[in-house]
């Protein structure tokens, strides 16, 4: 019995299970669309091209209206290349992509911008910027300031769901003594 009175299933060791129509289809479905992908030199997950590398240089971008770093603060731009370009910059679980480093008491004053023309990207930051999903539409710009009150490393985050995502989790804010 599993917890809550259901009964557990048992198969043969080695057994197969059979694989319906549903998830046959499915699969070949997620085959074609991979391969057609891949032929057809679109964005892939990850913001490269399937022409590109990693090491290659993103394309020039017009920054939208406003898209400005503040006196003394932060500019974050978002695009198909992550924060920052935090794709071409190797951001992974083992690399902070971008990080923010200052002190404790001091103000921090961020400006974000999304230069993706064709998605939405999000941006938060834990402890600090996560009360609520920050969603901003293609050429928006979104200033916050917030006093750096809290002693230690705080993950800068994409909370939406975004062809880039991936490259989008790895940024951090670094609040010394």
């Amino acid at each position: 019995m599993i917890e809550g009175g259901a009964k557990a299933l048992s198969r043969p060791r080695g057994a197969r299970l059979p694989m319906g129509r549903t998830s046959r289809t499915a699969l070949i479905l997620t085959v074609l669309t991979i391969a057609g992908v891949s032929a057809s030199g679109v964005v892939l997950i990850g913001g490269l091209r399937s022409s590109q590398s990693a090491a290659s240089t993103p394309p020039a971008v017009a920054l939208p209206a406003g898209c400005t770093r503040p006196a003394g603060g932060f500019l974050i731009i978002e695009s198909e290349y992550g924060y920052n370009d935090s794709v071409l910059q190797g951001a992974g679980p083992t690399k902070a992509w971008p990080v923010i480093n200052v002190t404790q008491r001091q103000e921090v004053n961020i400006t974000v911008c999304n230069a993706d023309r064709s998605q939405s990207h999000g941006f938060q930051i834990n402890n600090y910027y996560d009360s609520e999903v920050e969603s901003l539409g293609p050429g928006r710009v979104l200033s916050i300031s917030f006093v750096a009150n809290k002693l230690g490393t705080f993950q800068i985050y994409c909370a939406i769901f975004c062809t880039i995502h991936l490259f989008m989790e790895y940024g951090q804010l670094r609040v010394s003594p």
